[in-house]
């Protein structure tokens, strides 16, 4: 054997030596508590847990936010602290609007929902100040995902929407959404290149197996993003948002039943009557908004059935009007997308790619705004734009993604 051959051997065997212990580091410095929490969020539908009249799901935040209270920031908020004023001023009005609105028959409790709001938007400020470690949560919150696909293509979850991918999730519209915020995520989470790569494109396949096609297209838009906004500058930046804007509604409008999706003109005819009779109720809720829990419609055929609106800037006009809508979409995107911003880390070129996929899944489906997928995602950007405390006390080191963190922090403000 060439001494070449035997340099070759060596540094591929350093190589998988360097990835092992790579992996071994990634593991061991997993926290169990953030890891269960977040794995349960997505499993935690298809668990034997007793029923008690209110949404598990917004219980296992409300056990994240009760973890974190008892825990320090590791971030400074600092010029990110707008958020909190602005989004309780804008609920303070909602709710407001709720109280002396008449609910109509069907509409969702609004109590209710103001609970789930709050509880929503401080998960995701607990994330955004690093009182609980947000990378070992994501490792549960993936995990769950990828063992949900084989689980469901085994036929030991359920199938709602028959063949397209739901199991733990329930819903295939938010399946999509969720898959395709996690697939963004783990461009940021994962270090090892091959696990990286492998790891996204089964969550890119796996959005494909839900069939969303509004979830496929926000996920391409995403890796065209992520790929080409770090070229670019802040006016570039924005007229690459402009361009997949016009793209992914050139796709919908013309080529929506094309190939894999040719067999869904019956769906989008119901669609279609739905959109229908929610831009009458967007009209109908004027400038100031219905009230919370009115975001539905129903059809003279079929009076007590409900159907949800399929565009979430829709659902925040008839809840809370302009002045709601401005609000949320306006948060959203001064966080995530910062579109004044001309330096970016990865970290927040991943966060822009975030905003992208809600911004554009927020123009067909229903439930996008204030939901768990968001609140992970503004948790995450805030936290890309948020400089680490540094502490001299005993054990209060930063950990290596806080010290990387840092780093980008760094070179931003350079």
């Amino acid at each position: 054997m060439s001494a070449t051959s035997d340099y070759r051997t060596d540094a591929l065997g350093a190589r998988l030596r360097d990835s092992a212990r790579s992996a071994v580091d990634e593991i061991s410095s997993i926290k169990i508590l953030e890891f269960a929490l977040f794995f349960l969020l997505i499993a935690h539908s298809v668990l034997p847990l007793p029923s008690i009249g209110f949404p598990i799901s917004n219980l296992i935040m409300a056990a994240v936010v009760g973890l974190a209270v008892f825990r320090r920031p590791t971030f400074e908020l600092r010029s990110n602290q707008w958020v909190i004023p602005v989004f309780a001023l804008g609920l303070f009005y909602v709710a407001t609007l709720s109280v002396f609105q008449e609910p109509t028959e069907l509409a969702a409790d609004w109590q209710g929902r103001v609970i789930r709001l709050t509880v929503t938007f401080a998960f995701a400020m607990v994330i955004a100040s690093g009182r609980i470690d947000l990378r070992s949560g994501l490792w549960g919150f993936v995990l769950a995902l990828v063992v949900n696909v084989p689980l469901f293509l085994a036929g030991l979850l359920p199938a709602p929407y028959g063949e397209y991918l739901t199991g733990m999730i329930g819903d295939k519209n938010v399946a999509g959404l969720i898959y395709a915020v996690a697939g963004v995520l783990v461009l940021y989470l994962v270090r090892n290149p091959w696990f990286k790569y492998g790891l996204f494109s089964f969550l890119a396949y796996s959005v494909w197996l839900t069939g969303s096609r509004t979830s496929i297209a926000a996920l391409g838009a995403a890796i065209v993003w992520s790929l080409a906004a770090p070229h670019l500058k802040a006016l570039g930046r924005v007229l690459l948002a402009i361009a997949i804007y016009w793209l992914v509604e050139l796709l919908q409008e013309d080529y929506s039943q094309i190939g894999a999706f040719s067999d869904r003109e019956g769906s989008d005819l119901l669609r279609e009557r739905i959109d229908a009779a929610s831009e009458i109720k967007v009209q109908d809720a004027g400038f100031f908004g219905s009230g919370l829990g009115e975001a539905y419609i129903t059809f003279t055929d079929e009076p007590y059935r409900v159907w949800f609106f399929h565009n979430s800037y829709w659902t925040l006009l008839v809840e809370g009007g302009w002045i709601w809508a401005a609000v949320i979409v306006g948060l959203t995107v001064a966080v995530m997308v910062r579109p004044w911003k001309s330096e970016l880390t990865h970290g927040q070129i991943i966060g822009q790619a975030l905003g992208l996929v809600l911004l554009l899944c927020a123009l067909r489906l229903g439930e996008v705004f204030l939901t768990l997928s968001w609140a992970i995602a503004i948790g995450f950007a805030l936290q890309v734009h948020s400089s680490p405390k540094v502490r001299s006390a005993p054990g209060a080191d930063l950990t290596d993604r806080q010290k990387g963190l840092s780093d980008e922090y760094s070179q931003a403000t350079a």
